[in-house]
């Protein structure tokens, strides 16, 4: 998960051009027309339209799904800036209009286009479009490949004078079909001659291929007002649904079952006004049916649900294709098959250049270290040892927690997960998770050099690649980036977590993650300042960290919960931190992020049994509980019961489907430590939301319910991008709704203004919406295990 304040300032495509390709045919580029209105081209629509002549020329196809702006919308145009590049764009008097603010270095540093179109060989295009700007300046038109190697069909250079004018172009495609072609316009670099900031607006834009034959148009459905879980519901939990209903009075329903008799009724009970959703909401509590079966559908009045299931085994096989995620997304190592599930997910081992990576310039050091393991961090190709850090802890706590608490361990047992290490002798999951703990550890400053014990915090591409790019295809160089002392408590903590859990398993492995544990938790005493810049790095998101006491607790923990050493104990109970269990983190209703970690040390110490003494032990299990009791009651307070809050600026932010499975954890701990059923409830309604039972009527995983995630942010798993690439494997979850939009597809989806929960689309370009990352598919596997094990009789 990309930091907020980076993310405003970089974009996802580095906009890299190859040698210009232009197929065949007349090259474009005259102005035909001078202007407002004079000669535009005719006017835009979704078919074949017949031209004014009575039919004497041909139909023509606008490929174009926003061509006038008349309605104030514009997707899918959208803009891409590349650091420095910066701007916006709006809809301002039915034209489309780029503010540029910086115009970068490079032609592509300030863009904008439009894609989801298909550019087919031996096919003639017309392109004809107005356009002008604040100050003269030129652009620079182009069709080609959306992502690598960016590939040309076509190009133009012209210059926009401050009243529009229609300009026009012809081209014949020689080149294979390319069914995610796009049409972008270049404005900054040397294209911009006029001062920033400045505007180009388009309008009347037309591309049109009377040989299209356009497929019958896809209308997407509105979401069902009765919003359910769509995979289902374990027979002896809580069932609720939520169901968007202006009505003011209860209303009739029944659930049907799937020959569509009616097996329960009864009456909604009114919520009212629902403030995160902005629906005004009725809930219908079905609890009493325990009957296994498929198809159920709940009716509401005249509204009716998806279909859902009633079963023990709902999670059986969620909870491995959520750790599969890690699997896929695994650096240094080939995919393949039968461990990848479908031959389309494999792929060529990536970046094993990261066997010796050496220091970026000025970063005082002058070795190289091996970085070729580990997990890569979200939809990009970097790897961060803070995020790295809580998404193996929460692997691990999973592994710790079915030792000492649960009743599922032998699920996770050696040869239950897909991965290429069954049949080792060791738990599948630990296996998974050394991969990243081997990475977390090779990051380690060396013996003899300054700094030694100190961690570097990240490693990553020089610059932004684009999406729709496999690892091995990613040529940039990658360095490491200078130590921090987060990043360094990161690899204390994690270490001493890996030196306890090993030590009967591999010997060798444990103390080799005790030392590094050891070694980086002195070397963080005697550097306990050294921060991460701030910023937008090129390539790669600072994971920035100016409060490290949290981490100092956190590491200090996991050592105390190993060795039991009198200074690590001492370090805690000194600590203002050991007096409470954080509920509120950065504005939100959470206990842990990637940011602020002393919760996790908490965790392990109210988990494992040994060095904490039992009245110690039973504090924290309390302090965890009554956390657990502030999440239900935010629940309570909610019309889609779901177990995060909005922030106190009545916003949800980045990764909100994080927060909330971060929340379910602790609940389900609770549960764990007290037995009360409201804890395992709580961890359903947490289950429901992300599932399906939201307004959007949206299942934030990949391959489940009946409206899945579909095109999350990801460079492989790009196939709305590219054709070429894989769609995502079922069992990947959404950072989902975010008030703050912070991509420009996202302010292009006409979502501003947006009440919390609506603030979504499902779409690759979405990132700060739609990304997918380490860290969220974490807790995801420990909440759909934990859930899985309580389904089971």
């Amino acid at each position: 998960m990309k930091d907020l304040f980076l993310k405003q300032s970089i974009l996802r495509r580095a906009g890299r051009v190859s040698a210009l390709a232009l197929a065949l045919g007349l090259s474009a580029g005259c102005v035909v027309t001078q202007g407002p209105g004079a000669g535009a081209a005719p006017p835009a629509g979704a078919g074949p339209d017949a031209s004014a002549s009575g039919g004497s020329e041909p139909a023509r196809t606008n490929l174009l799904k926003a061509s006038d702006f008349d309605d104030n919308k514009s997707l899918p145009w959208n803009t891409s800036f590349t650091a420095p590049g910066a701007g916006s764009a709006e809809v301002k008097k039915g034209a489309y209009c780029v503010t540029v603010t910086n115009k970068g270095s490079n032609n592509w540093d300030a863009q904008f286009r439009h894609r989801e179109m298909v550019i087919q060989k031996g096919h003639s295009y017309t392109l004809q479009y107005k356009a002008w700007a604040s100050s003269p300046t030129k652009a620079r038109p182009k069709v080609g490949m959306s992502g690598p190697p960016y590939e040309e069909y076509w190009s133009d250079t012209v210059i926009l004078g401050t009243e529009p004018k229609t300009f026009s172009g012809k081209f014949t495609m020689g080149k294979a079909d390319d069914a995610t072609a796009e049409l972008a316009f270049h404005i900054g670099g040397a294209m911009a001659s006029a001062k920033e900031p400045f505007e180009v607006c388009i309008d009347d834009i037309r591309l049109d291929d009377p040989q299209f034959k356009a497929a019958a148009p896809v209308t997407e459905s509105a979401a069902p007002k009765v919003a359910v879980n769509q995979v289902g519901y374990l027979p002896g939990a809580i069932k609720i649904a939520s169901v968007n209903s202006a009505a003011t009075a209860p209303v009739a329903w029944e659930l049907l079952d799937a020959s569509g008799k009616p097996v329960a009724h009864g009456q909604t009970k009114v919520f009212g006004k629902d403030g995160a959703s902005g629906d005004h909401v009725h809930l219908v509590d079905f609890t009493a049916v325990k009957a296994p079966g498929q198809g159920y559908v709940l009716k509401v009045g005249e509204e009716k649900s998806f279909p859902f299931d009633i079963g023990t085994g709902l999670y059986q096989k969620l909870k491995y294709d959520a750790l599969a995620y890690f699997y896929h997304n695994r650096s240094g190592i080939e995919i393949k098959m039968p461990f990848a599930g479908k031959p389309e997910l494999a792929r060529p081992a990536g970046h094993l250049s990261d066997k010796s990576t050496r220091c970026l310039k000025d970063s005082g050091c002058d070795y190289a270290l091996d970085a070729s393991r580990g997990w890569y961090d979200a939809g990009d190709h970097g790897k961060y040892v803070v995020n790295g850090g809580i998404s193996v802890w929460t692997l691990l706590n999973w592994y710790e927690r079915t030792k000492h608490l649960g009743a599922s361990s032998a699920d996770f047992a050696d040869g239950k997960l897909n991965i290429p290490e069954g049949k080792n002798g060791v738990p599948d999951i630990l296996d998974e998770a050394r991969w990243e703990l081997e990475f977390l550890m090779g990051m380690q400053v060396p013996e003899g050099k300054p700094l030694a014990g100190m961690v570097h915090h990240k490693m990553h591409d020089e610059s932004w690649t684009g999406v729709g790019l496999a690892p091995h295809e990613d040529k940039l160089a990658r360095f490491l980036h200078k130590p921090s002392t987060a990043a360094t408590l990161n690899v204390a903590a994690t270490g001493a977590q890996c030196a306890r859990i090993w030590k009967t398993v591999d010997a060798a492995f444990s103390a080799k993650c005790l030392k590094a544990a050891e070694r980086a938790w002195a070397a963080a005493k005697q550097n306990p300042a050294l921060y991460a810049p701030p910023g937008g790095d090129k390539g790669g998101g600072p994971y920035d960290d100016t409060d490290v006491k949290d981490e100092f607790y956190w590491a200090a923990a996991e050592l105390f919960v190993t060795t039991g050493k009198p200074e690590y104990k001492k370090f805690l109970q000194d600590s203002p931190l050991n007096a409470r269990f954080p509920t509120e983190v950065e504005g939100g209703a959470a206990s842990m992020n990637w940011r602020v970690t002393d919760a996790l040390g908490q965790i392990s110490m109210a988990i494992v049994p040994g060095h904490v003494d039992a009245a110690w032990q039973k504090e924290i299990r309390g302090r965890i509980a009554k956390a657990a009791d502030q999440y239900l009651a935010i629940a309570d307070k909610e019309g889609y019961r779901t177990l995060i809050a909005r922030t106190h600026e009545g916003k949800y932010d980045w990764g909100s489907n994080s927060g909330l499975l971060n929340n379910m954890l602790v609940v389900a701990l609770a549960h764990d430590f007290t037995k009360q059923p409201k804890y395992l409830d709580g961890v359903v309604l947490g289950m429901d939301y992300i599932l399906g039972r939201n307004p959007l009527g949206q299942s934030y995983v990949t391959g489940y319910g009946d409206k899945p995630l579909e095109n999350p942010h990801h460079r492989f798993w790009a196939h709305q991008a590219n054709s070429k690439y894989p769609k995502a494997p079922p069992g990947a979850v959404s950072g989902g709704p975010n008030s703050s939009l912070q991509d420009p597809y996202a302010q292009s989806a006409g979502l501003k203004g947006c009440v919390p929960q609506r603030c979504f689309v499902d779409n690759i370009e979405a990132w700060s919406l739609n990304e997918i990352t380490i860290n969220w598919n974490a807790p995801f596997a420990w909440v759909t295990g934990f859930l899985d094990e309580k389904a089971k009789p």
